[in-house]
């Protein structure tokens, strides 16, 4: 099931951002289709998304993963609150965006790492497994700081034996499947403005291209020794290409 958060009907008509309570709709529904297995179900977020996966894999009554993916994106964010709250957050520091030759710069936003543990998700918490998927060349969001700072937080916590780690030197943000194109820029749509600007994603095409492929394979796995079964949750992982 693929959620549209950002553009659903209720944001449309309404102008508001959704709450909590619309990501845990989506879990009953899909939980109690008779051609799902509601104690095997996953959650994927990419950029934005592994905002919400975090905090509905910590924090939610409601959704109870088997594990979890998350890629390019961070655990720092309000605890509490819903989308708009997690967006106005990272609005507060809207004065460290950069430009440079004309391309949108965001990954400075949330630097340096708070070390207040009520700005980020208490990964400490996580009781699924998680599989983080994390570009070193991301120029759109500090996705290697935020999760080295994941990995401190479960080995200070004691469950970092859920956590797996893919590192990929010279890959940007959007990494999305295999053979997707790469851009290491390309047009944003500003969030509520509609207004146009160029953002830099950041990756290299070759090494980027390698990424969504080795990271792919590896999530698969992942996903098929969590959801169909396995007697050993996570197994951390340090993978170079």
């Amino acid at each position: 099931m693929t959620i549209d958060y950002m553009t659903c009907k209720f944001t449309m008509e309404t102008g508001k951002h959704v709450g909590n309570d619309y990501f845990e709709t989506a879990y009953r529904v899909l939980s109690q289709h008779p051609q799902i297995l509601g104690s095997r179900i996953a959650m994927l977020g990419l950029s934005l998304g592994t905002s919400i996966t975090l905090r509905m894999a910590v924090y939610s009554e409601v959704v109870k993963l088997r594990c979890a993916v998350c890629i390019s994106g961070s655990h720092v964010q309000p605890p509490d609150g819903s989308v708009m709250d997690i967006l106005s957050y990272f609005n507060t520091n809207i004065e460290k965006t950069r430009i440079e030759n004309n391309e949108v710069i965001w990954r400075d936003l949330l630097l340096p790492i708070p070390s207040d543990p009520t700005s980020k998700v208490e990964m400490g918490r996580l009781q699924c497994p998680l599989l983080l998927i994390v570009g070193e060349d991301d120029q759109n969001w500090c996705t290697y700081e935020s999760a080295m700072d994941m990995k401190e937080m479960m080995e200070r916590a004691g469950n970092s034996h859920l956590l797996t780690l893919l590192f990929y030197p010279n890959a940007g943000h959007l990494i999305e499947p295999p053979y997707s194109p790469h851009a290491r820029a390309s047009l944003f749509k500003g969030l509520g403005t509609g207004q146009k600007f160029m953002v830099l994603w950041g990756g290299q095409t070759l090494e980027h291209s390698r990424a969504q492929e080795d990271s792919w394979k590896k999530m698969l796995v992942f996903l098929k020794e969590n959801l169909y079964g396995g007697t050993k949750p996570g197994a951390t992982l340090l993978s170079q290409l």
